[in-house]
Order: C-alpha cells, then structure tokens, then sequence
C-alpha cells in the first residue's frame, strides 16, 4: 500500500499530541464547585518530581485517536497495489477497404476487428478507457481520447471501412504519441506487416485477414460524341483471384436496364467492356455480380452523363490568306468548336498589329506579322534556335519546335511575358496589362514551316483544351476516390457583384460542407465514393460522381491473418484514475462524527 497524498500523512503525527491533551485533560479535568473558598484543596498540586506516571488507556482516549487516525487516512489517499489502476488501449484499425471483404465463416474483417477490440476490452479492469484511431491518408480519431467502451462501442457500430491504399505510420505516430503518458496500443489490420515495415516498437499487431478471390471495377469512362448526343461507356474489370468466376454486369437508368452482360473471367485475367448508349439519361449505375464475390464497394460504378462544353472560336484571319487557312485547317479537324463572330466567341484570333480589347471573359490570339508593311516584313529575322520554351505553361505541353523555322520575327514593344524566346525575340508571348487572356505570335507563317510540323496542330489544340477549362462549370462529371476536383466558378479574376457572398456547398446525401468560393475552386479530398451536387447559392451548380478503383485493395489473396506482439515493454501502460476511494470517504466521515459524538457522550458532565 502506498498514498497518494502524503501530506495527509502528517495528520499521523497529530496522535501523540492528542494523547498527551488527554492526559493533560483527564490528569487536571474541571471541577464543579460550589464557592470560592472550597477551591484551596482541589488546585493543591503534588510534587510529581521524575516519576514516570502511565498514559491511562480510557475509551475516551482509543475514540479520539481512531478518529485522528481514519480522518488521517481519508485525507492520504492509500492506493492498494494495482487496484485503482486502469488501462487505457489505444486501438488502430485499418480503415482500407478490403477489411470489409466477408471471409470465408461469413464474417468480414470488419467485423472480427471489433470483435478483438471488445475482447481486449472485455479482459481489462473496470474503469479502463480507449481510443480509436483509423488509418488514412490523415488520420482520424473515430472515438476518444481516453473514453469509456460504451462511447467507443456506438462510434464503432457505424464505422465502414472505405480508404484507398494507404501509409499507416501516421496513424501509429498519433498512438505512440498518445501512449507516452501511459497506454498499449493495438493495430488491427487484415494483412501482417512485413519483418522489413519499421513499425513502432510498442505497436501490438493483430491481423484477421484471410486470402479471398475477388472481382473488381478498376475502371469506368463515359463519352459523348457531341453530334449524335449518343454515349460510349467504357469498363475495365479484373478478376484477382486463381479461379475463373461467372460474372453478371448490369447497367441501369432509374429503374430502366440500359445493358446488360454474362461473361466468364478466368482467374487472374483482365476484360475491357463497351457499350453503347442514348443521350439523355443523366445517370447511370453499374453493378457486377459473381456469386461468393467477398468485397463489394469495387463491384460498383455510378456514372453521371458528361455535358459537351462547346467553344465558340472566331477566325479574323484574312480566309484567302496561308495564315487564315492554316488555323482553320487545324480549327475544323479539332472536337466541339463552332464558329462565332468575334463579340460572342470564347476565343478570338486576329492579326497581331490590333491590340484585343480589355474583357475577362475573351481569350485572344494576335498572329505576325506585327507590321504587315512591305519594308518590316523584308526586315524581320528568320531564326533556326536554338528555342527556349516555358515547358512549365500548359499552351506548350507537347511542343519540341524540333527543325522548326521560326520566320518572319519582327521586334516586340509592348509589355509581354515571353513563353517561347530565342535570345532576345519574344516569338510566344502572353501580353501584360489587360484582363484578357491574350498571346502574340510573332511570326509570319508564309515564311515559317511551323504548320508543317507536329507541333503546330498540339500549339492550336492546347490552346483550345485551355480556353474549354477556363469556361465556367465543371471540367469533369467522373473521378476515382482521391483525384484530384477541379472547376471554375466564374470567368475572370473577380466576381460580379450580383453573385458574390452566395455560399457554395457540396452534398452527398444529407451530407453537405461549405466550399470557398472562388475563381477557381478546390474541391477538398474525398472519403467517401457516391454522387456529389455543387449549390451555387441554392441553384445547383453541377453534380459529379466519385468511384472506388483501386486494383491493390482490390486484390485480396495476398491477406494474411497473424499476430505480433510489442517488441518493448512500456514503463507505465496504465494511469491512475481520479480517486476510486469514495467509499471510504463515505464510510470515513460518518465514522468520525460516531466517533467525536461517543467521545462526547463519555465525556459529558453527569449529575451527582
């Protein structure tokens, strides 16, 4: 035994001080007297002189010392050995979502991995706490810190795991962490760590995984040819597994099945499927069915119909001219264009010696010669490179300019950034001071056999692909799990005034979080696969799908179960909870009062 509180210890040295005023009270007690007179005999004293005189032991004395003595214990604190000790487990469960493959005894990993923390749980002493930490590319503490099995037990019956392949160091960081001020940690996964994982020295870990075949999507597209309105889904399925499997896939419009398919995969083989379907559905959802198939957030795909974002492109190029006929070339060979005059198109290219107007929503494009005059044309310099490109600018992804002549270049005084250069020459600038989104070509492609190259075509189509980005609304309509979301809210730098402060959410479901609104907008990392709406305000903006494809947590056969136990010993892996003793409090003090009242009533005066 041992206490807690050592300054209720002094109260034990108040013990002989209560002895000796109890002798002092009971050796010279008051006396009642009837006048002052009869007081000569009573105060004699006697001459004690150095005789040692016995402590006499009344009941008064045994009352009064047992009261000192429980009161000194209450005040103490005593600990009896490890009894009010309890253990704090720091669970880390692996939040992949091959723990919610179904083994081979119908019971998913999931499952059995709560099973193992109940039974931990179940084995500690009354008062233990826990906290549950799952895996991720960020970490999450699903229950705690430190709170009792019934708070972990309700956070537990609605976890689902659904991650990616993922590092699970961090999350082991934040437990060992954790664990320093006293706790064992457990990892449950569903695959043994390998000898060569540096895992945490203090980490126990427990797998429950087992091998499984399985089948999976590790791929979905769906495009629509902007002339008929008609749509191509694309699918990619494997089968992760040594035997082969029959598989069933279904795809559906509401409640309407839009194709259908029986197949057989053998094991470890791979298919590509297409088909065909109408315009208009908006939505599709595609499932596959094996029987026995142990994983199921990989056996379906939601897909929303991509909307065609056309761009309007407006030629000021002289049409008889090699320069009007080389863009238009280019121009009609390349997807979802349409020709507009130069006050509604997204995209206007024209002679490089009129400067664009100032407009946030007009890209532009001025072609050289910048001085079509006879006397600067004959001037201009024809250059052979060597070309420094700014490879870090979207417009040149693709471009060698490899045995390009660069004609016709003539000097550049306006203020420019320079993307492609050859010394001094600007030859592809972008222009400064305008809201436009505007690049000068300085060159004369009469001269030039740039449009003879393979990197005149990319030069127009990474132009074009640019401009079809910056246009409001989403870029894209189907992602996997961790991609990265992408869209632009509005043209230009800066909002009208009339659609600013409008909140801007995502929800899935009855789930919603508030986006920051912005030109271009990020959409954070999702967890959780599923169709997703943008609400501009409370109009919706765009809805989006997001799918689990991942062939590694697809691939089940190489899970193991197995256990490990902690490589040290932690110091302290309990904490002391706040007082445990309140019974002896409550018994402490009404035995006092007992005590101080018989005191009391052995002391009382009585009547002669």
């Amino acid at each position: 035994m041992y206490f807690a509180n050592p300054i209720g210890l002094l109260g034990l040295l108040s013990l002989p001080a209560i002895a000796i005023i109890h002798l002092y009270h009971r050796r010279f007690p008051p006396r009642l007297v009837a006048g002052l007179h009869l007081w000569g005999e009573e105060v004699r004293q006697p001459t004690a002189g150095r005789k040692r005189e016995r402590l006499p032991i009344t009941p008064s004395l045994l009352l009064e010392l047992l009261a000192a003595l429980v009161l000194s214990l209450i005040l103490s604190q005593p600990r009896f050995g490890e009894m009010d000790e309890v253990t704090h487990l720091i669970a880390v469960l692996d939040n992949s979502a091959s723990m919610g493959a179904t083994g081979a005894e119908g019971v998913s990993f999931r499952d059995q991995a709560v099973a193992q923390i109940r039974s931990r749980m179940e084995d500690t002493s009354r008062g233990s706490v826990i906290t549950v930490i799952l895996t991720g590319r960020r970490p999450v503490m699903l229950a705690g810190p430190a709170v009792e099995w019934d708070v972990a037990r309700q956070a537990l019956a609605d976890w689902r795991p659904t991650a990616t392949k993922h590092d699970v160091l961090s999350a082991l960081d934040m437990a060992s962490q954790l664990a320093e001020n006293g706790g064992e940690v457990l990892f449950v996964t569903d695959s043994m760590p390998s000898e060569k994982e540096q895992l945490q020295k203090n980490v126990e870990v427990v797998s429950v995984g087992e091998s499984l075949s399985n089948l999976a999507f590790t791929a979905a597209r769906w495009t629509v040819n902007s002339t008929t309105l008609n749509g191509q889904i694309f699918l990619r399925l494997i089968n992760a597994g040594p035997r082969s499997a029959d598989v069933s896939i279904v795809g559906r419009s509401g409640t309407s099945t839009v194709f259908s398919s029986k197949i057989t995969l053998a094991g470890g083989a791979e298919r590509s499927l297409e088909a065909p379907v109408p315009g208009g559905l908006g939505r599709v959802d595609i499932r596959l069915e094996s029987p026995g198939d142990p994983l199921s957030i990989d056996n379906r795909v939601t897909l929303i119909e991509p909307a065609i974002r056309t761009v309007s492109v407006a030629n000021q190029l002289p049409a008889d001219s090699f320069s009007g006929r080389s863009f238009q070339r280019v121009l009609d060979a390349l997807p979802d264009l349409r020709r507009a005059p130069a006050n509604g198109a997204h995209l206007v290219i024209a002679p490089g010696g009129e400067m664009p107007e100032s407009r946030r929503d007009l890209w532009w494009l001025g072609v050289g010669p910048l001085d079509p005059s006879e006397e600067s044309r004959k001037a201009a310099r024809d250059l052979l490179g060597p070309f420094l490109v700014e490879k870090r600018h979207s417009l040149l992804d693709g471009i060698l300019l490899s045995g390009v002549v660069w004609a016709g270049v003539q000097p550049v005084e306006l203020g420019v950034a320079p993307l492609i250069s050859a010394g001094p020459q600007k030859l592809l600038s972008q222009l400064d001071g305008t809201e436009s989104t505007a690049f000068l070509l300085n060159i004369d492609l009469q001269r030039s056999n740039l449009t003879e190259s393979p990197d005149w075509p990319i030069l127009l189509s990474n132009l074009v692909e640019l401009r079809r980005e910056s246009l409001p609304g989403l870029r894209r309509w189907n992602y996997r799990l961790n991609e990265d979301i992408v869209f632009r809210l509005f043209e230009g730098a800066f909002e009208s005034k009339e659609t600013a402060g409008r909140p801007l959410t995502l929800k899935s479901g009855d789930e919603s979080r508030v986006l920051a609104r912005s030109a271009i907008v990020e959409v954070p990392p999702l967890d959780d696969a599923g169709v997703y709406t943008v609400l501009d305000g409370d109009e919706p903006f765009g809805e989006f799908a997001v799918n689990y494809f991942d062939l590694e947590e697809s691939t089940l056969t190489n899970l193991r179960s197995g256990h490990r136990e902690a490589t040290i010993e932690e110091e302290d892996a309990h904490f002391e909870i706040d007082d445990p003793y309140t019974w002896l409090i409550l018994v402490g003090l009404p035995l006092i009062i007992l005590l101080a009242f018989s005191d009391w009533f052995l002391l009382r005066p009585r009547k002669a």
